[in-house]
């Protein structure tokens, strides 16, 4: 896994405390860096879903997007000219999940940090369950700093910003209908950087398909989501190391969001505002729905992401 550098640098506190400023709204979108300035959204993204309707493809579908000739186009003239083959598919994917996050009316989820808590230290039952995504497209954002994982065993652990999670129906051999579930995890959006890492997976869900990373262990060895940053015990923070951990932080997300429908509140764009100080993480130009901890959920106390 490599870096991808798009966008400008963001900047943040130095201690990492938590931003006040959160809670009128979430904070830049990956989305809104590597697209927003460059208006790929208005230049680029309407010829490639006019091209897949051409071709009647369906850019839901990583595997159909990949033969789109504009979409490829786009993803090299994103990428660097000395990035290689894996960083490539990366941009690629990026593409994939930002043409599809527009698409479909980019869908923003704010979690906030009760919420994230409860999800992992209550560990919800899935069973009976079946996973869907309110729309096709969505982006997941995390309370910051609160969840850390690494591009690669001898990589720091960055903080995650969140997930792009992008679904297509299709049909096997025989003729049954599943999804192809695809997801990119976001990460190391951090002052003076130019750019973020991306993690870049995908799964089969439906009915049929056992769905054994919603309910089995996450990884060996230890707890799932346990912290692996010196001293984020007490900080209460958590890790996200292993793909199971990923999806099954996702699923319980949109478990959460679609049995607590009077929880998830749709906010507009937070205004600009005078708390966007030079040099401070800017807010999300986005509409967004927060979600927030049921009453009757417990709440699990601990570092405020």
């Amino acid at each position: 896994m490599t870096t991808t550098g798009t966008g400008g640098g963001l900047a943040e506190s130095e201690t990492g405390a938590p931003d006040a400023r959160r809670e009128i709204g979430p904070f830049i979108t990956p989305y809104e860096i590597a697209f927003g300035e460059a208006g790929l959204e208005n230049r680029v993204f309407p010829r490639i879903l006019a091209e897949a309707e051409e071709h009647g493809e369906d850019p839901a579908s990583r595997e159909r997007f990949a033969f789109l000739s504009l979409a490829g186009d786009a993803a090299r003239d994103m990428a660097p000219p000395e990035a290689g083959g894996e960083a490539l598919e990366e941009y690629r994917a990026l593409l994939f999940h930002a043409v599809n996050f527009w698409r479909f009316g980019r869908r923003l989820y704010m979690l906030e940090p009760a919420v994230a808590r409860y999800l992992v230290e209550a560990s919800p039952v899935l069973d009976g369950w079946q996973f869907r995504l309110p729309t096709p497209s969505l982006y997941v954002q995390l309370p910051p700093k609160l969840f850390w994982a690494s591009i690669a065993t001898d990589v720091p652990p960055e903080p995650v910003d969140g997930f792009f999670a992008t679904v297509a129906d299709c049909r096997d051999p025989l003729g049954a209908a599943y999804q192809e579930l695809n997801l990119l995890m976001v990460l190391g959006l951090r002052r003076g950087r130019a750019g973020f890492s991306v993690i870049p997976f995908e799964t089969e869900v439906g009915p049929g398909i056992p769905a054994t990373w919603a309910d089995g262990p996450g990884r060996e060895g230890a707890k799932d989501f346990e912290n692996i940053l010196p001293g984020g015990e007490m900080s209460g923070l958590y890790s996200i190391l292993t793909t199971t951990e990923a999806l099954k932080l996702l699923a319980r997300a949109m478990w959460y969001v679609d049995q607590n429908p009077g929880q998830v509140e749709p906010l507009a764009a937070p205004e600009r505002r005078a708390e966007e100080r030079p040099g401070s993480v800017p807010l999300s130009r986005i509409p967004y729905h927060r979600v927030r901890l049921s009453e009757r959920n417990p709440r699990h106390d601990g570092a405020t992401g």
